[in-house]
């Protein structure tokens, strides 16, 4: 039975999705919608996925898995509708065609497998039932896995899986043990919101996993433009333009979100409309110009479809972690992290409310809950082409979309969790209207100002307020009505050094948790002592120059001290705070980050050393320290005696040699970061190679050496490579195939970036960063080659002076990138001294006439997604699946 055969029997909307013409190929007057407007950002993940779905990639014929991975509303089931849309519309007679497309639903309820193959026994039965017969409803779970195994065996198949979801991965072995492997080039393809799900599902088939990316600035403005009027050069009133651009800011490229927003934006504007046409006539354009003021303030409430995409993320969250979800809740919007912060907030919170054993969590464990939280989407990296400084190899910078961090806001106060700015006012006056002023107000975070705070706050019963943040332009806080354990001040832009020494003579006996950090203070009050549970400390970014002695009276429990400025190169390092000389004697310290030695003894050095509990050390260390013998000793003896650290990061002045580190002889074996900024080795330390617990490197070397690569690329746990070479190359650094095998992060710094990838190498590398001078007196020209090699880069980004702009080496190299990234079947977003350069990848007629001929399709017509044509009603499910959240969104548009 042919493919067209077998889906023409098929009712269901699942089984055949696009009306084809007589000759199989998609019609394209089928190929629009009512909308009838084109794709948006999916033309290039499309090709790079169905080549490899229709065999034009390598010469595997075995069952392969394919994931595409997102959170919710990023174009997941859109892609995923995309690719089968194609696929249904090859020839009948083709080599690569498919004789069962079968569509199915995974389901959150506990009978998940049996519920997934009833749907798709119901679609490759012959002929397929309109309804599940009373035979097939009554079949066990086994019976239901032999009956597909049998269906489909000898068969060339695609099966789509949306959304999956497994609680254990023997689920998937299950489900996997169904499908016949027949050697026919079969194929399994699966969206999903998890990574963890996305990678196990294809970790032994030789399959691929394609995460998908956030449209960037330039195709997110087409699709909430198309959405919003139809047409992406409509003209707006400059108020519009000022909103639109804030509205493309807070979606962050999210096409659940760009569709929700333009929605609203419309109906509100058609609503504006309406009223002024009711009340008068006038010129058209004068309407509009009336009319084209979108008021923020009634869009407060969040869209029905992203409201709902965002309680079906939360209902995936599992229970423990539930209140550290909500807890993200209390960061301002817009605010980017990297882990340690929540973390440290996590560790001193008590959260035995909703989690008992939660007194017991240390470093290792809120780590982990951090990346649960990250892999459910509550946390998300920042888009690349969202971020205000390409400029970087290191940080992953971390945030909670601003529609994400609303939905929470209200989830925590309906809770009575954590109250915000926003939602204690309401709770207040829901109150007042009650009579009710009995609830506990255990968290607040107030980062707008409000003129009826300072009268709420002495209404409202603070005494048993556990949890207090305060940032942006606030104007005073009442710190003597509280009790709190955790106190975050970071951006309070009033904070003044009389605040900070009410906090500490109110005698808070349970505060574990401060940070000043950012802040105007300039002094640490003598009475910090009183804090006598302080645990934190936070005092980056602000203007104390001087520790008082009285610090180390905290030295039974305070854990982590972190000073200095915001960069991550300190200049000058006189800028850092001086600490006391007996700082040694805070023995519980595990953090200490940044401490200034450049004008400590080195005997005060060498005490150091008696910190035995330290995990995280970040120092400054000066010219003249590297230069002197006795400094050196020092530090070389109190690298040795630190047996638990994990992180260590030297910034350097100009002109240190590091040279000295490189003979040592017992590092810390637990090492997971090391990092030296502006000083140098000669060559990779040889000891790094001892380390298999290190995943992030920063470092700079003066000569090439064979053994470099070697040392480096053997490290087991390496993800974030950033190495600077301060000499040219004699000849190609090659990266061979093998090794790497972890690295995610590759920045490299040097004169002439003359490296050279092999076919296979770095397989999961994701960003790669080149920085160079390319000296015009240098008649050598030497570019990156192998780009094209690396199969997962998705972000490049090249930086050198601007007054090299003409060189014959940077025009090479950009040159040479830029053609490379073309060519590449990745979306590769390519930024050049902070630019997005959006015309890098362009139509690829190549591929798409590769592609066209194989499959027998038009491929002179971009497609919509056509989900609206897709729905159907979900009944395997207590939980709405992203076909239906994408479809109610107005995926028409997409």
């Amino acid at each position: 039975m042919t493919q067209s055969d077998s889906l023409s029997e098929h009712p269901s909307s699942y089984g055949n999705p696009l009306p084809a013409s007589s000759n199989n190929e998609l019609s394209p007057q089928a190929a629009k919608t009512s909308g009838g407007h084109p794709i948006v950002g999916m033309d290039r993940p499309t090709k790079k996925l169905l080549r490899w779905l229709s065999l034009l990639e390598g010469t595997g014929k075995g069952l392969r898995v394919m994931s595409i991975v997102g959170p919710a509303g990023i174009g997941k089931t859109t892609l995923a509708l995309e690719l089968r849309k194609w696929i249904s519309c090859q020839t009948s007679g083709g080599h690569h065609h498919f004789q069962f497309n079968v569509m199915a639903l995974a389901s959150r309820r506990t009978d998940r497998n049996e519920l997934l193959f009833r749907d798709i026994v119901s679609q490759i039965s012959d002929p397929a039932p309109a309804r599940p017969s009373e035979q097939q409803e009554s079949m066990t779970l086994l019976q239901l896995a032999r009956r597909v195994s049998e269906r489909l065996r000898d068969k060339r198949y695609f099966i789509l899986i949306d959304d999956m979801y497994l609680r254990r991965e023997a689920d998937w072995e299950k489900i996997k043990d169904a499908f016949p492997d027949d050697n026919l080039g079969s194929r399994i393809l699966i969206t999903t919101r998890f990574p963890s799900v996305a990678w196990f599902c294809c970790s032994d088939s030789g399959g691929l996993v394609h995460v998908m990316k956030p449209l960037n600035k330039k195709d997110s403005k087409r699709l909430f433009l198309l959405k919003a009027f139809g047409s992406v050069d409509v003209p707006l009133p400059e108020n519009d333009i000022l909103f639109v651009d804030k509205t493309l800011m807070r979606c962050e490229g999210i096409p659940l979100f760009l569709c929700g927003m333009a929605d609203s934006f419309k109906q509100q504007l058609q609503q504006q409309r309406q009223q002024h046409q009711q009340h008068q006539e006038e010129a058209k354009d004068e309407v509009h110009q009336r009319i084209g003021i979108y008021n923020e303030e009634q869009a407060s409430q969040l869209p029905k479809q992203i409201e709902q995409a965002l309680a079906s993320t939360f209902d995936d969250i599992p229970y423990e972690l539930r209140s550290l979800s909500l807890y993200m809740s209390m960061f301002p919007y817009g605010y980017t992290f990297d882990n340690d912060r929540p973390i440290m907030k996590w560790l001193c919170e008590d959260l035995t409310d909703d989690w008992d054993e939660w007194r017991n969590v240390d470093d290792a464990d809120a780590e982990k809950y951090f990346s649960q939280l990250v892999n459910t989407n509550v946390i998300t990296l920042m888009a690349a082409s969202y971020k205000s400084n390409q400029d970087e190899g290191v940080a992953f910078q971390w945030h909670v979309n601003h529609f994400m961090q609303q939905f929470l806001a209200s989830k925590s106060a309906e809770t009575c969790f954590a109250f915000t700015s926003a939602t204690i006012n309401l709770e207040a006056a829901s109150a007042r209207g009650h009579g009710n002023k009995t609830r506990i107000r255990r968290r607040l975070a107030v980062h707008h100002s409000d003129p009826s705070l300072p009268s709420l706050f002495e209404t409202i019963d603070l005494s048993q307020t556990r949890s207090l943040a305060v940032s942006g332009t606030i104007s005073t806080i009442p710190f003597n009505k509280f009790n709190l354990v955790v106190l975050d001040l970071e951006g309070w832009e009033n904070l003044k050094d009389d605040d900070l020494q009410q906090v500490c003579r109110s005698k808070m006996l349970f505060l574990q948790y401060l940070s000043v950090r950012n802040t105007r203070v300039s002094k640490l009050p003598d009475e910090i002592k009183e804090l006598c549970s302080l645990m934190m400390l936070d005092l980056r970014g602000t203007q104390i120059r001087q520790l008082p002695k009285q610090i180390v009276g905290l030295r039974s429990t305070l854990r982590a001290m972190l000073l200095g400025s915001e960069g991550t190169m300190i200049y000058p390092i006189a800028q850092d705070p001086r600490v006391p000389h007996d700082i040694q004697r805070l023995h519980m310290l595990s953090t200490l980050a940044t401490i200034d030695l450049s004008e400590q003894p080195a005997t005060f050095v060498e005490a150091l050393g008696a910190m035995e509990n330290l995990r995280v050390l970040a120092i400054t260390w000066s010219f003249h320290q590297s230069s002197d013998r006795a400094y050196r000793e020092a530090l070389w003896s109190s690298i040795r005696k630190w047996k638990r650290l994990k992180s260590l990061t030297i910034h350097c002045g100009l002109g240190c040699s590091m040279e000295f580190l490189g003979v040592l002889s017992y590092p810390p074996t637990g090492l997971e970061e090391f990092k030296v900024t502006v000083g140098r080795f000669a060559t990779v330390p040889k000891w790094i190679s001892k380390l298999e617990y290190l995943s992030f490197v920063q470092i700079t070397i003066c000569r090439q050496d064979k053994d470099d690569v070697n040392i480096l690329r053997d490290l087991p746990k390496l993800q974030c490579l950033i190495i600077g070479l301060d000499f040219i190359p004699e000849e190609a650094i090659v990266i061979e195939s093998d090794g790497f095998c972890e690295l995610q992060r590759f920045s490299v710094d040097c004169p002439l970036p003359c490296l050279t990838f092999e076919t296979g190498a770095m397989g999961k590398l994701t960003y790669l960063q080149l920085k160079f001078c390319a000296c015009p007196t240098n008649s050598q020209v030497s570019v990156p080659s192998g780009i094209g090699s690396l199969r997962s880069l998705s972000e490049v980004v090249l930086c050198y002076n601007e007054w090299y702009t003409n060189s014959a080496n940077v025009m090479m190299i950009v040159k040479t990138t830029r053609e490379a990234i073309a060519k590449h079947e990745n979306q590769i977003d390519l930024f050049i001294n902070g630019v997005h350069d959006y015309s890098v990848q362009v139509a690829d007629v190549e591929v798409v006439s590769a592609i066209g001929t194989q499959s027998g399709m038009d491929t002179g017509t971009e497609y919509d997604a056509q989900a609206n044509d897709v729905k159907r009603v979900r009944t395997t499910a207590e939980t709405p699946s992203e076909i239906e959240i994408e479809a109610e969104a107005g995926s028409e548009a997409y």
